[in-house]
């Protein structure tokens, strides 16, 4: 019988709905993330100390926001910055797989006659000006579309029941599971989103075009398809973040593995969930998630392990986060201004770490510390920001005139020490001008800059020292050091001017070498600047 399909129909009917799917995830997905603004990063960051709770926020959050990829992609971010642990995130990364689960669940219920209304309801809502309205309308926006692309794929894939060809496709998925693992999770790879693929599949069941015995080898194949979206995200990042994309494949390869001896009977206990078969593959989909995530939460570091086999060599630690500041010292402001002081010392200590560091990628070609210099600029960014925030709290509790003026100095130094900080990272974006034009220093000028970056390390230090200690006697010898550097300054760039009339020097290189002794000199004047508040 010749198979008399229109494909080119089924193909715009399929992709058109498919497109309109994922557009309503991720507009769900943002007015979601929206609507809970930091609180979501916030509950990540914090309870993940057991793999249960971290299992229970991965859930949670991917119920919320309704996107495993978005919770894996700010889990590697948030390990890239260093705020979280590849051990914190692996439970989160398990959890994330059963939070998809609730999307298959939603899109099994045939409520696409209902569509149009709650698309109506949300554009309503949406273009109110209220703020939290717009979230509420965009969200239901977001459902409305969901349901409708639901319903344009369901179409599309009506006449597939007809086609002989498909059909024996679907049978041999069935007969060979490993078949329709590969070419689901191929294809999810292409879509990164697995719950799309479910989507579809529950869209096929709808209309006959798919049992359930072929479905589950699909839905098992776009477990590991979505994993790219992770790996994609960790390119470039930290060991750590790359562990964590790692760590999700692996995951999700072993829930595969763990079930495919039992297909036929895991197919069985499927079926017996429902009568229908949209619902029992939504309901297989939420089983295999369940059950992966609860069996391998055991074998967390069995799984650590073999990402540092696969990702060998050492992690460099970034200490982030806050420390010290704590709302309930805010009934105590004497002790609540010491927490802030140890903070702001903690920040002078970091940009401090980040200067040697871009003396040792300037002078001594340390390109490896690179990474640091910048992951510690984050750090110092989060810290000016919590500081600066825990500080207005800190200001309206009743305060002596001698703690006003400290918290007063304490919030103008961390203002200096970002932006030496900022002058870390100039001096390392100087040294990928040198590496990307090519050019190099004479001996000489090689020579005035180590003398320029050992007094301004040595000011900096001394200067911290100083506000450390409120030692008033060190005062004199900043100021002293301070003079020096700015004659360097002065000198150097006349040495400068005399070498480039000789030729002796390339004046490209010459370009950046003024530039160097510009932020050198910048950072004697932040130095100044912290210990002139020295009481």
């Amino acid at each position: 019988m010749r198979d008399t399909t229109d494909y080119i129909t089924v193909l715009f009917g399929l992709f058109g709905g498919l497109g309109l799917f994922l557009y309503s995830l991720s507009l769900l997905s943002g007015g979601m993330q929206k609507a809970a603004g930091n609180r979501i990063k916030n509950l990540l960051k914090k309870f993940t100390d057991t793999p249960l709770k971290g299992a229970f926020v991965g859930c949670t959050v991917t119920g919320i926001i309704q996107s495993s990829s978005i919770t894996t992609v700010v889990v590697i971010s948030l390990i890239n910055s260093g705020i979280m642990t590849l051990k914190q995130s692996a439970g989160i990364i398990f959890g994330a797989n059963v939070g998809t689960t609730v999307t298959a669940q939603l899109v099994a219920f045939p409520i696409g006659k209902f569509a149009l209304p709650i698309i109506a309801i949300g554009a309503l809502v949406y273009f109110m000006k209220p703020k939290n309205d717009s979230y509420a309308g965009q969200i239901l926006l977001g459902f409305g579309l969901l349901f409708l692309g639901m319903d344009i794929m369901k179409d599309g894939v009506a006449p597939l029941k007809e086609s002989e060809y498909f059909i024996s496709i679907l049978a041999d998925f069935a007969k060979t599971p490993l078949l329709g693992i590969l070419a689901s999770a191929i294809f999810t790879g292409l879509i990164q989103s697995s719950s799309a693929t479910t989507a579809i599949i529950i869209a096929m069941a709808q209309e006959d075009v798919i049992g359930l015995s072929a479905a589950i080898p699909l839905i098992m194949g776009a477990n590991i398809g979505t994993c790219i979206t992770a790996l994609l995200a960790s390119y470039g990042a930290t060991k750590s973040a790359k562990r964590a994309a790692i760590l999700h494949v692996l995951f999700n390869i072993a829930g595969v593995l763990l079930f495919l001896p039992f297909i036929n009977l895991f197919t069985h206990v499927s079926s017996l969930t429902a009568t229908d078969v949209p619902r029992q593959i939504a309901n297989a989909h939420t089983i295999f998630n369940v059950t992966s995530t609860t069996v391998f939460l055991f074998f967390i570091p069995v799984f650590i392990v073999l990402t540092k086999k696969i990702i060998p060599g050492k992690e460099i630690i970034i200490d982030s986060g806050v420390k010290f500041l704590d709302n309930n010292y805010l009934r105590i402001p004497s002790v609540a201004l010491d927490c802030v002081e140890k903070e702001a010392m903690r920040m002078a200590k970091i940009s401090f770490d980040m200067l040697k560091d871009s003396e040792n990628v300037l002078l001594d070609n340390k390109k490896d510390l690179i990474k640091r210099v910048y992951r510690h600029e984050d750090v110092v960014d989060n810290l000016l920001q919590a500081i600066g925030t825990y500080s207005i709290k800190l200001s309206q509790s009743p305060l002596t005139k001698q703690d006003a003026r400290r918290l007063s100095a304490i919030n103008h130094n961390i203002t200096d020490f970002e932006r030496i900080a900022d002058h870390a990272i100039n001096l390392v974006e100087s040294a990928k001008e040198i590496k990307d034009e090519n050019v190099s220093f004479t001996k000489k000028a090689h020579e005035e800059l180590s003398i320029m970056f050992d007094n301004s390390i040595l000011i900096y230090q001394t200067a911290i020292w100083t506000v450390r200690t409120r030692d008033a006697k060190k005062v004199k010898k900043v100021k002293m050091l301070e003079n020096i550097i700015d004659k360097n300054e002065k000198d150097f760039e006349h040495n400068h001017i005399v070498r480039l009339k000789r030729k002796i020097c390339n004046p490209a290189a010459g370009i950046i070498f003024t530039d160097i002794l510009h932020n050198l000199e910048r950072i004697g004047d932040h130095s100044m600047n912290v210990v002139d508040r020295v009481d």
